[in-house]
């Protein structure tokens, strides 16, 4: 969790101004609170506050902080409430040592309690300050800060990077163990973040780390050492080709709207992309393993069950859906060394993923297809080969983009999976190719279109309902979900997602007079949710029809803003469909009830913690 970025520069002394530029870029990585450490003349200007980043700004004046180097970070609270204290960066012993961090330190009680007993000055309940301490620890045995960080690894047990500087030396240091980190190069100055995005605003020439690795940043050069053993290793930077306005809102009024307005050019980027991609690689993991999981969380794990319904039906391949936090003790036992795990991360860095693919090269059971969106992500580097999203970075913290990305991959290796093992035609597996290519990104921005002005009314209609459930079935099962996702995670409203079957085996006791039921469905399930809608109406619920029109489900709406209509399609590409009007719906409720989607309460875009 939590972004951080470090520069060391020659030609600047107005540090804060280019940390704050940057830390923006970082913002849906942690809100909590915020902080700038600021070296001007061998002395550390520390400020920090609870809030946004532009909060703290206007509030200690950030960005007029003077200086040539310095470390910002945007936390997302784990250990210790958000409170100024806690919020980073910190000192070490004394005003010398400076630094913060980001993921989780999992010994930070007992090592907590060691510093304090050996003397040292904890002021916080931030396991981000025991990074500081750790390094302040061992130079004072030292007086080496390479060896001093190697050494502070052994003492910190978990999955983090952090980023550390000492007042009297024009250098920072920093450390990838597990979570994500990257370097650049520019023109007498050097930084270090959790993120490209943050880097963009002073170089292009980027080197992403691996994990084990530490840094040495000067002014004119950085210097990548193996944590092991302390060797430097040899890494060249490269040009990034991401724009720097990618991370900018573009006229939109949230990053969330501007995200779902962009996935007709998803659909057409990411099609060229795994056209030119390792299809014989991924599609040959996939046939060669005894069994196939899928692990992912949140908006991931509901496209992967969209993503096991395209695998059975298109290519008779049963792919078994996990959270990822279940995996190990659902499944860890039946793994063997011919299994293959897809793990979907938009971030490529969500731990309980991490787990997941840590688990299976530890005992060495099977092998790992990542799909994600962040290159040069832990999960990229790791995993035995990777499908890339091409999204772009998705900045508002609820996955829309990466969401819709994942369907399509999905879609896609499975029309090439069955052509390869006979469970479709060469006709069949070239029609879906072929609408995949040609017709979604055209039908994708018609749904936008079409449904835009539907949601927003319907929208309005529910600022006062609180609890409501979004109800799929078949394909439209991970979709409902992902909806209802959607809902309460950006308009705090308890949403339940789930099989409509299911819904009369105990839910359907809530329904009351108007009670808002949404029906998420195809062409080819609808004959089978008209019977779970007759449940709802026949009781005085309120029925909510998200699919194509149908004359055969129009009589169960009351209203035309109760029926989210997408435009006529191939049954097989209505799932993917299907969920724009429900981010919309979800946008604009959010809109209304005075919620900034773009960073709901207590989340975060990348969950780097257990």
């Amino acid at each position: 969790m939590c972004g951080i970025t470090g520069i060391v520069s020659l030609s600047r002394s107005d540090i804060g101004k280019i940390l704050v530029e940057c830390g923006r870029k970082l913002t849906y990585r942690g809100y909590d609170s915020v902080g700038v450490a600021a070296v001007r003349n061998g002395r550390v200007d520390l400020r920090k506050d609870v809030g946004t980043i532009d909060e703290v700004n206007d509030r200690l004046g950030l960005s007029e902080m003077l200086g040539d180097r310095g470390i910002t970070q945007l936390r997302w609270a784990t250990y210790g409430a958000p409170t100024r204290v806690n919020a980073q960066p910190h000192f070490g012993c004394e005003e010398v040592f400076y630094g913060a961090h980001n993921g989780n330190i999992h010994n930070f009680h007992e090592y907590r309690s060691e510093l304090i007993e050996t003397g040292h000055i904890v002021r916080s309940e931030n396991d981000g300050e025991l990074c500081v301490h750790a390094v302040d620890k061992y130079y004072e045995q030292t007086g080496d800060m390479l060896e001093s960080i190697q050494k502070s690894v052994d003492d910190l047990k978990g999955a983090y990077a952090y980023a550390i500087g000492r007042a009297d030396a024009q250098e920072i240091f920093a450390v990838k163990m597990g979570s994500s980190l990257v370097t650049g190069v520019g023109e007498s100055e050097t930084i270090v973040s959790s993120d490209l995005p943050s880097i963009l605003p002073v170089t292009r020439s980027v080197i992403y780390l691996q994990d084990g690795e530490m840094l040495h940043l000067t002014p004119d050069e950085v210097k990548v050492y193996r944590i092991e053993d302390g060797k430097k290793l040899d890494r060249v930077p490269e040009l990034s080709s991401v724009d720097l306005n990618a991370a900018e809102k573009g006229g939109y009024p949230h990053f969330m709207l501007k995200e779902i307005y962009e996935q007709p050019n998803v659909a057409k980027d990411l099609m060229g992309l795994l056209e030119g991609g390792r299809n014989e690689e991924w599609l040959s993991m996939i046939e060669d393993a005894s069994r196939v999981y899928l692990v992912a969380c949140g908006s991931s794990y509901n496209a992967g069950i969209v993503g096991s319904y395209y695998f059975n039906r298109l290519a008779g391949t049963p792919i078994i859906p996990s959270i990822g936090g279940q995996f190990e003790p659902m499944y860890g036992k039946s793994l063997d060394e011919d299994s293959l795990c897809i793990l979907v991360s938009q971030s490529g860095e969500t731990k309980d993923v991490l787990n997941v693919l840590n688990l299976v090269r530890r005992d060495n059971l099977g092998k790992t297809l990542g799909i994600l969106n962040v290159i040069g992500s832990t999960l990229m580097f790791n995993s035995d080969s990777y499908v890339p999203m091409g999204c772009g970075y998705e900045v508002s913290v609820p996955a829309t983009k990466t969401y819709f990305a994942q369907t399509i991959i999905f879609a896609y290796l499975s029309a090439m999976l069955g052509l390869r093992n006979g469970t479709l035609s060469a006709g069949e597996s070239r029609r879906i190719l072929e609408t995949l290519q040609n017709d979604l990104p055209k039908l994708t921005q018609q749904t936008i279109d079409r449904t835009g002005i539907l949601a927003k009314n319907l929208a309005s209609t529910m600022t006062d309902v609180k609890d409501l459930y979004c109800l799929g079935y078949g394909f439209t099962d991970g979709v409902a979900r992902e909806g209802a996702w959607k809902i309460k995670e950006i308009c705090y409203n308890h949403c339940e997602g789930m099989y409509s079957s299911e819904f009369k085996h105990g839910p359907l006791s809530i329904v009351t007079d108007n009670y808002p039921v949404i029906f998420v469905t195809t062409t080819e399930d609808s004959w089978m949710m008209i019977n779970h809608i007759n449940e709802v109406s026949c009781r005085g619920g309120r029925t909510i029809i998200v699919g194509e029109r149908e004359d055969k489900l129009g009589p169960y709406v009351e209203s035309e803003t109760d029926y989210l209509a997408v435009p006529k399609s191939d049954p097989l590409i209505n799932p993917i469909l299907d969920v724009i009007p429900l981010q919309l719906l979800s946008y604009f409720l959010s809109i209304d009830l005075c919620i900034d989607p773009d960073l709901p309460r207590n989340l975060s875009k990348t969950l780097t913690v257990d």
